[in-house]
Order: C-alpha cells, then structure tokens, then sequence
C-alpha cells in the first residue's frame, strides 16, 4: 500500500513538473541575454555571471534531464492508445508489451496511465463481486476475491518497477564517472593561461576543450549548475587571457555570430512544427546548444541575434500555454459529463424496481451508463479518484 502511494506521489510530482517547464523557459529567456556579455570589462561579466546564475538553474535541469535519454525524439512518438475503453485484460498485455519493447525510461506516462486506469476498473470490478456476494446471502466482512487477472498486473508492473530502478541505478554510476571527465576538462582549461607555448597551439587546445564539452555525457542534476558555472567562469578567464591576441579573439567573434543564426533559425522553423511536444524538447536542446556549445558574439551582432532567439522562444511559449489551456477545458467539460452520468446511476440506484422485468431494464440502463463513463475521457487529476 505505502508503495502505491508513493509511486502515485511520484506520478502527480512527475506531472507538476511538466506543466512548469513552460514557466521554465519563459524565466530563461528574460534573462539569458547576459550569458552573451563575455568579453566585456571583468566587472561587467561577473555582475552579469551573477544575474544569470538562479534564472538558469530551472532550464539547466531541464536540460540535464533531456540529456539522460539521447533518443528524446523517439521517446515522444510512443503512441498513447485510448486506455480508457481497454478491459483490464488488454491493459495487463499493453503494458507487457511496452516493457518488452520500448525503453524503460521513455514509458513512464504511459505506465502511469495504464496503472491508473486498471485500478479504477479493479476497484469497480471488485465492488460489483462484492454486491453480487452479499446479494447472494454472503456477509460482507467475509468477502474474498482472488483476481488472477490483478496478480498479473502486479508481477508485470513489478517487473517495470525492477527494470526502471535498475536503469537509474546505472544512470548514477554513468553520471558520476562523467562528472569525473568534465571536472578534468575544467582542470585542462585553467592550465591553458599558464602555459609557455605559440598561442595559436593554446587556441587549438582550447578548442578541443570545448568540442570534448560538447560531446561529454550528463552529470547528476545535482552538480550540473555548479559545474557548468566553473566551465562558464574559466571560459571567460581565457577570453580575458586571448585579449593578448586579438586576430584569435576576432576570428572566435566571427565564427559564433553564424553559429548561433543556425541554432535562431532552427528555433523559427519550430514554430510550425506541427508536434508540440517535439517542438518544446527541441527547443531545450537548442537553449542547450546557445548556452554551453557556442562562444560569444560581438557588439554588433548580439541584440539582433538574441531578439530572434527571443521571440522564436516565446511563440512556441504561448503555443503550449495554449495546448494546455485547451486540455484544462477539454478536462472539465469532461468532468462535466461525467458527473451527469453518475447523477443518473445515483438515481438509478435510489429507485430499485420490484419485479424482476423492470430490475433487468435497470440493469441494462446501468451497463450503458457505466459504458459512457468510462468513454468520457479524462477529467482533471485532482478530481480523477473522487470522479
């Protein structure tokens, strides 16, 4: 029992956490801007370090969370049949056939969603065992039911259970060993100011630097903040450092300009990417991108590039504030209509027949009721289990 309420804890957190992301990126976006200020006198960049620090520290988890599955396009094409209609029989198989075929980590919605609406369909199921027992002269408190399709359910959604936990386990283990690497790179960066050699030899090191940190693997969430700050910070130390060589400098300066206009204009396609979902993820990997993989730009380029990133950003903003505005009233006209229904049964049940004709019309009225209900679709989570 205390593990059913804590997987559902999880499920409800796992939904919050979804909605927010919106919120997430809008909050980035007022303030990135001054990520772009490296290069400028060392005390406009720490004030500007220091402005930028909280507002990130929500996308970068976003970010590093994204990271632990590198087929996030594949993830999201996993159908979501209408589990609502199923019989409890063909959830069990469903669900089977998502933990025998699909990653373990791209199916957790739809677990949660099989699971929720087998224990609905459980619960009715057993309530109807239970009035047809004590109908039959049984007494209530000695009501058994022992449901082999329910102990089904319970070895298949223990086997999710098992296989999940073990791929965070190994994603620990992973993260961890990659923290290692990337606190290395950072140890590597800051010996690059130190260095007696050509300074073109230190640039080519630098950059090598940066392509290991584009392709390194995620850390722990935990540690993600902290040690993207550190990279940041050295990065701008070794800018300061590159003053000394201006042609290098200019030649960074004009590279990243083209390099972010790739990333603006793949933002602006996204606007009418039909696949909202498609579009938000690839719109965290792209703030990704902008802020870890490219340098800073110059002056002159810099408002204008950061003005299209902007506003690309807030139309598929307002696309998905929009989406979900929508499901909340898709959700309460749904809860509507089922609250019409049960009304109805409610009725029913306070006007019992007394023949057995009329019981049996009765009884075929409840059918199609219950029928309806559970075809009404899906209500607001926090009226789901009262529903």
């Amino acid at each position: 029992m205390m593990s059913e309420e804590n997987d559902k804890k999880i499920t409800e957190e796992k939904v919050a956490e979804e909605k927010t992301e919106v919120v997430k990126v809008e909050n980035s976006v007022k303030e990135e801007a001054s990520t772009e200020d490296v290069g400028e006198s060392a005390e406009s960049d720490k004030s500007n370090s220091e402005k930028e620090l909280d507002v990130h520290d929500e996308i970068d988890e976003s970010n590093a969370e994204d990271a632990e599955d590198t087929d996030t396009q594949k993830r999201h094409e996993i159908p979501f049949l209408d589990y609502h209609s199923m019989s409890m029989e063909n959830l069990v198989g469903e669900l089977q056939r998502l933990i025998r075929n699909e990653k373990v980590q791209a199916i957790r919605k739809h677990v949660d969603s099989i699971k929720d609406e087998f224990n609905l369909k459980f619960q009715d199921f057993i309530e109807q065992k239970k009035e047809d027992f004590v109908a039959n002269g049984g007494n209530e408190i000695d009501f058994r039911y022992n449901s082999v399709t329910k102990r089904q359910f319970n070895e298949v959604y223990s086997d999710y259970k098992e296989k999940r936990n073990q791929y965070y386990k190994n994603l620990e283990k992973s993260h961890k060993e990659n923290l290692a690497y990337r606190l290395e790179l950072i140890e590597n960066l800051k010996g690059l100011v130190n260095v007696e050699e050509d300074m073109n030899t230190t640039y080519k090191t630098f950059k090598e630097i940066q392509e290991n940190w584009r392709n390194a693997d995620p850390v722990p969430r935990a540690e993600y903040n902290n040690v993207w700050r550190t990279y940041h910070h050295h990065i701008e130390i070794f800018y300061d450092f590159l003053h000394l060589n201006r042609e290098l400098r200019d030649l960074d300066f004009k590279h990243n300009p083209e390099e972010k206009l790739k990333i603006v204009d793949r933002a602006e396609a996204l606007a009418v990417e039909p696949d909202l979902n498609k579009a938000f993820r690839e719109l965290q990997v792209l703030h990704k991108m902008r802020k870890e993989e490219i340098g800073p730009v110059g002056k002159e380029h810099r408002e204008e590039v950061w003005e299209r990133f902007s506003n690309a950003t807030k139309a598929i903003h307002e696309r998905r504030q929009e989406y979900f505005k929508e499901l909340d009233i898709l959700s309460e006209k749904n809860l509507e209509k089922k609250n019409e229904i049960i009304a109805e049964i409610v009725q029913l049940s306070e006007n019992v027949g007394n023949n057995h004709r009329v019981i049996q019309k009765q009884i075929k009225q409840l059918e199609e009721l219950r029928e309806l209900f559970f075809k009404a679709g899906k209500v607001p989570q926090k009226d789901n289990e009262r529903t």
